[in-house]
């Protein structure tokens, strides 16, 4: 059996200055969930979730989702408008060869909390990710040029709101595990053709949502090379608002 390529083009930046284009084919889609450094840390945290009852996976932890729903276009259909984004280092294994870039673990917030009596309770279904699609940028940085100095780099998102873009993340990847520990973990992600979403971090306490934005933006800041990728997409909903699909 045979599954449908996705086949994604990246124009990958060299710490020279090159630029080369790369057409990568997407066998395996991955996201890390939970991928706070200090792990002892977010491990209570769920605790506290398994002690109210919810099924909770290990952390940090990687779950897969299907390969064809990786995108780096400018517009992501979406069932309905309870979606949202979370910024994220993405790593892209072609040729031999681990390229670096940034993406949006996009979000079907509805399902985060549904539950059936014979399922129990999960929190943090990997359903919710497999609902909608997940965006990375255009461009991509190769891992020897920024392993040395991988805690320096900033990831940042904003959503608009009112005609006016709001910051919602500002982190770098010192509060995350680093791609080394994901290899170490899960020695499969090295594969050609895998595409692992490294884990997000909280939204800022300055950003107050109260609707669910129609639009992302996102970008990964390497300031020891003074670079920056981003990217920046549209959200579309298929349903109207009150449809009983919803």
């Amino acid at each position: 059996m045979r599954l449908m390529e996705n086949i994604l083009e990246f124009n990958v930046y060299g710490g020279d200055g090159t630029v080369s284009p790369r057409s990568v084919s997407v066998k395996k889609l991955c996201h890390g969930r939970h991928c706070g450094r200090d792990v002892n840390s977010v491990l209570e945290d769920l605790d506290k979730k398994r002690a109210l009852g919810y099924s909770v996976h290990g952390n940090p932890n990687v779950c897969r989702k299907s390969h064809y729903l990786l995108t780096n276009e400018d517009v992501i259909e979406v069932q309905g408008p309870q979606t949202s984004g979370e910024v994220e280092l993405v790593a892209i294994m072609d040729g031999g060869e681990v390229l670096i870039s940034v993406g949006s673990d996009h979000n079907d917030r509805s399902l985060e909390n549904m539950w059936t009596e014979v399922l129990g309770k999960v929190f943090d279904t990997a359903k919710s990710k497999q609902m909608v699609p997940a965006v990375v940028a255009k461009d991509a940085w190769r891992y020897i040029d920024v392993g040395d100095h991988w805690d320096m780099l900033d990831l940042r998102s904003s959503v608009t709101i009112a005609d006016e873009r709001v910051p919602l993340q500002d982190f770098n990847l010192s509060a995350l595990v680093d791609l080394e520990y994901h290899f170490a973990a899960n020695p499969w992600l090295r594969e050609d053709g895998t595409v692992l979403f490294m884990g997000s971090s909280s939204i800022l306490p300055t950003a107050h949502l109260e609707s669910y934005p129609g639009d992302f933006y996102f970008e990964v800041v390497d300031p020891m090379l003074n670079r920056k990728i981003s990217h920046h997409y549209a959200v579309q909903s298929i349903e109207e608002p009150g449809s009983l699909s919803l």
